[in-house]
């Protein structure tokens, strides 16, 4: 059976219809509560700690690794960072390596029958 489409006087009304909300009587809630503004005064402390502008604890490098990684070495860039770039680049590979093994030797192992 077909939905029937519902009429204009079905729907309920729009709000502009509805015109001016009044104000609850004393002994009821408003339905919408008053949210206050941003404090400026109470917050600046709050303000400070977040600003990147008020300290620097460490110095500008930017220029010098932008050097380090521009340059023309013929390396990825995944070892240009030096010894301790290599040896995460190198424990990375193994794990990945001997991880890859391990599964291949496993899904081997229990893919044939075994004695009971």
């Amino acid at each position: 059976m077909p939905e029937k489409k519902p009429e204009a006087r079905d729907l309920p009304p729009c709000p502009s219809e509805i015109g001016p909300v009044e104000t609850p009587g004393p002994d009821l809630k408003p339905l919408v509560h008053h949210v206050p503004p941003f404090q400026v005064s109470g917050s600046r402390a709050l303000f400070r700690s977040f600003s990147s502008s008020s300290r620097n604890f460490f110095e500008n490098r930017v220029a010098e690794k932008q050097k380090l990684f521009q340059e023309n070495n013929d390396l990825p860039v995944y070892l240009k960072g030096g010894t301790g770039d290599q040896l995460l680049f190198t424990i990375t590979m193994t794990m990945s390596v001997v991880g890859t093994g391990y599964c291949l030797f496993f899904l081997t192992w229990a893919s044939f029958p075994h004695k009971k």
